[in-house]
């Protein structure tokens, strides 16, 4: 079987030597690599084999038989993933919850599944699902955020 060759991508024909879309700081890999480790379903090898390995989407694609843009797709989508504070969230605080909400969690937030498919894969119902994801979100909202920063300085003294 032929592995097929999209032309839309005249991207990935650009030789790597040239191709800046892979010079990423060192420090933002490293962050996206340790985050990855975290991600659930087929999106940490897509993200590993990018980011820590150096593949282009379209080197990736070839292995798989896939699309290109669907692997630049899902590799960026499970980025936003990882960004998101709820991400964060939940991988520091998973293990004070319920083996319940533990699962929605990493469905819905870790693995990027929809409610009705968490629901569907933790033989639940949509709305128990929506509670639980209610309950993690005003958890994440109530919780001093330590990535604000300390705009202390600006009112040494408080007006009166």
């Amino acid at each position: 079987m032929q592995s097929k060759i999209y032309q839309a991508d005249w991207l990935d024909q650009v030789s790597d030597g040239i191709d800046f879309r892979r010079k990423h700081d060192s420090a933002l890999t490293d962050s996206i690599v340790t985050r990855a480790q975290h991600l659930k379903g087929n999106d940490k090898p897509l993200v590993l084999a990018m980011y820590r390995d150096g593949q282009t989407a379209a080197q990736i694609a070839r292995l798989g038989n896939q699309d290109p843009r669907q692997v630049r797709r899902r590799i960026r989508r499970a980025l936003s993933r990882m960004t998101d504070p709820v991400f964060i969230f939940v991988i520091t605080h998973q293990t004070n919850w319920s083996t319940t909400r533990r699962k929605v969690a990493q469905s819905l937030f870790q693995a990027g599944c929809s409610i009705r498919q968490t629901a569907n894969d933790l033989n639940l119902k949509m709305h128990q699902v929506r509670r639980h994801r209610a309950a993690i979100l005003e958890q994440l909202s109530t919780t001093p955020s330590t990535n604000s920063p300390n705009r202390s300085w600006q009112y040494p003294n408080p007006p009166k």
